[in-house]
């Protein structure tokens, strides 16, 4: 069996030289992810590996101690990253660069015309720049936006295109998008955003204000309920039954013990947690 820490390739002069140098950048940027996350990626994507390792996997874990995984998620972070900075967004870490995962995957599909206009968006909906102790303004870079808004700028970028009907910024009329100016444009596609942003503000505050469901310890409530609940002769049972579909389904009851009677009973489940906290529910 070969040893995959071992070279199976050699590098032209020109590629060892920029392997050492992609080496040390992920050597000095450890804490920087897209400097990592693109040297990484280049190491990658034209075999430098291959030097020394017969696979990423194995240079990976040899080499800097990253499984793939883990390397995965700083080259993707990095990828993000650099889709966003024209945009005037700079993630300050690799976690909050994902979570723009799905706005960079859409702004990559438009044209350099579209993005430009999310850019716009972006800068617009930038809070004004804190204020210093000193009453200047911090040239400190402004709070990075909800990825989830960024998400909504590049959709309706997207979808308001040249064929798109849109009303009429100034007359109201449905006109074509392709038939409005530059100024008229970007107006409808604010208006558009604003929007879309609002209902999505109202739908999260909505569920922040929602009340939660109370959290129960299904053990605990089985004990706690026959303890305090149940009258003499009767028994609380967990009961695993065919649901003559040949699967089986668990139930929760309270049981008469001298008839036999089913006083209270929840839905049957496919778990006995489940199945007890559908018992707890019927009998709330």
């Amino acid at each position: 069996m070969s040893d995959p820490t071992q070279p199976s390739t050699q590098l032209q002069p020109h590629q060892r030289a920029r392997l050492t140098s992609l080496e040390q950048t992920v050597r000095d940027g450890l804490r920087d992810f897209r400097r990592t996350g693109q040297a990484l990626s280049e190491i990658r994507d034209n075999e430098f590996f291959l030097a020394t390792h017969e696979s990423f996997e194995a240079y990976l874990q040899d080499r800097w101690g990253f499984t793939a995984p883990q390397a995965g998620r700083l080259i993707d972070a990095a990828d993000v990253a650099k889709v966003l900075e024209p945009l005037g967004i700079q993630p300050k870490n690799e976690a909050q660069a994902r979570a723009f995962r799905a706005a960079a995957r859409i702004v990559t599909d438009l044209e350099p015309e579209q993005q430009r206009v999310v850019a716009r968006l972006v800068e617009q909906a930038a809070p004004a720049p804190a204020q210093t102790a000193a009453g200047t303004e911090s040239d400190l870079p402004w709070e990075v936006p909800d990825a989830a808004e960024v998400r909504i700028m590049a959709s309706v970028v997207k979808k308001l295109n040249e064929d798109a009907t849109v009303h009429h910024p100034d007359s109201g009329d449905e006109v074509s998008m392709g038939s409005l100016n530059t100024p008229e444009r970007f107006e409808v596609i604010r208006t558009h955003v604003d929007q879309k942003t609002q209902a999505y503000r109202e739908k999260q505050e909505a569920r922040a204000n929602a009340p939660q469901p109370e959290k129960i310890n299904w053990a605990d409530w089985v004990l706690n309920h026959a303890a305090q609940n149940l009258g003499p002769g009767q028994r609380l049972e967990l009961v695993v039954e065919p649901d003559g579909s040949g699967a089986v389904r668990a139930v929760a009851r309270v049981v008469d013990g001298h008839t036999g009677e089913v006083l209270a009973a929840g839905a049957g489940a496919v778990t006995l947690k489940k199945a007890a906290l559908n018992l707890a529910a019927e009998v709330r």
